[in-house]
């Protein structure tokens, strides 16, 4: 069973990995658009915290499923 659960942490710790990549590149790609630089500072300023928030969770929640695939869990 624990063998198991890791295996399946491990599936969603890299498809966390492969949505951090997406919400990433999304982001370099969003911030070269011409109509990025027409924006009011207070869009940009609320567009790079949103997007610095949304990579920071996804980071430490990669963090914390890579914790339970390296510890040793035991039943009991």
């Amino acid at each position: 069973m624990i063998v198991l659960l890791k295996i399946i942490l491990g599936l969603i710790a890299i498809a966390d990995g492969f949505s951090i990549w997406s919400v990433f590149k999304d982001f370099q790609a969003t911030r070269k658009q011409e109509g990025y630089d027409e924006l009011s500072i207070w869009r940009r300023f609320r567009f790079n915290l949103t997007s610095f928030f949304m990579i920071a969770a996804m980071i430490s929640l990669l963090v914390f499923l890579i914790y339970f695939i390296i510890i040793k869990i035991s039943l009991g």
